[in-house]
């Protein structure tokens, strides 16, 4: 349990994140149910309906928010967003929709692994505001060429992007090079761990690694000891970095890069004020990926895109009646939506809150 009472970021905008398709040109160990090759690509239809919705409970939120967060961002993912064939089409009328809206700002951005022909990321690039590149050690060579083209075409276009890159334990070396390419080149790159169930001792990190992660000079030797036993040191289970590298705040510090502590349950979180998750291919809408705490606060659903009308409907209720819920968090850990503002009781998210937005909640 962390040794603070709040935790916020220094800014931040409300993420949509939208898994428009399963399938993906890799097929990496740690994805887990992140792609499904089996599955079809969404129809082009169902996928703009589905930028209509993600408008209209955007333009909603935004109605509450102070004015300094009136900012939010659909990032279209995967699957590998850029292997659906209608990514193009889904783009340009994405930034078509955006366009009527003055009051608030909306950027489009990708999670991809930028496999993909320089011709078609081209016409790619010229449709997003801002990419999240994740390099995978497991792909093969000429993929890992044809990422480091793509990225200096990124670079020499002065578009908005950093370098994810998924720091795999047993391709250490491989990582470290990409990581020193994207020095070379004045190039953002983010070490990121790997989430994993405490359980699965393939992502698990030896002292060195786990020092140039966490940033810590020295690891504990209660860690170690662990580490001897679980063949490894998990960091998943003792704390983590924003997934964006986002700094964050607690009432004693204003830039905190790694939290330490990584269990709120318990906690009251706005995770569901400021992120939203779509899967395109089973029409499930969530608060979060990786949270997927709803208003019962259990794991689950807020709606289905086959009746998102109630759900936008319920949320405008909501807002109108100053009713909106908070989540109360179950988990034992925290991975995306760590940057998402909460607090150990009511009286202090309430008051944090106040910086984020203009409404009252049903607490």
């Amino acid at each position: 349990m962390p040794d603070f009472n709040t935790l916020y970021p220094v800014k931040k905008i409300f993420q949509v994140a939208w898994e428009s398709t399963l399938k993906c040109n890799l097929d990496c160990s740690y994805c887990g149910d992140g792609h499904d090759n089996s599955q079809k690509h969404p129809s082009l239809e169902e996928s703009l309906k589905t930028v209509d919705f993600i408008i209209e409970y955007l333009n909603l939120h935004m109605s509450i928010k102070n004015k300094n967060n009136k900012f939010a961002n659909l990032n279209i993912q995967g699957g590998e967003s850029i292997f659906h064939p209608n990514i193009l089409e889904i783009l340009e009328y994405a930034d078509a929709k955006k366009s009527k809206y003055q009051d608030w700002y909306l950027s489009v951005s990708l999670i991809t692994n930028a496999i993909i022909g320089i011709n078609q990321w081209k016409k790619i690039s010229r449709l997003v505001d801002f990419f999240t590149v994740s390099y995978h050690p497991e792909s093969l060579p000429k993929q890992q060429e044809m990422f480091r083209q793509n990225i200096l075409h990124l670079k020499q276009s002065s578009k908005s992007f950093h370098v994810a890159v998924l720091m795999h334990p047993k391709y250490w070396d491989n990582c470290i090079e990409m990581i020193e390419f994207c020095k070379q080149h004045g190039i953002n790159a983010l070490p990121r761990q790997i989430d994993h169930p405490w359980s699965d001792f393939r992502f698990n990190y030896d002292e060195e690694q786990t020092q140039l992660l966490t940033g810590a000079k020295k690891i504990s030797v209660a860690t170690k000891v662990i580490s001897f036993f679980r063949n490894g040191i998990n960091l998943s289970a003792q704390g983590r970095a924003c997934c964006g590298g986002e700094s964050m705040c607690t009432e004693e510090a204003n830039d905190i890069r790694y939290v330490n502590g990584n269990n709120f349950k318990g906690w009251q979180c706005s995770v569901d004020k400021f992120f939203l998750y779509i899967r395109q291919t089973t029409g499930e809408i969530f608060t979060n990926k990786d949270c997927r705490m709803n208003y019962d606060n259990k794991v689950g659903v807020i709606g289905y895109l086959k009746t998102s009308n109630e759900l936008l409907d319920a949320v405008k209720h909501q807002i109108e009646t100053n009713t909106l819920p908070t989540i109360t968090c179950k988990k034992f850990s925290c991975w995306c939506g760590l940057c998402a503002p909460k607090a150990r009781t009511t009286e202090l998210y309430n008051d944090m809150m106040e910086r984020y937005s203009n409404a009252n909640t049903g607490n």
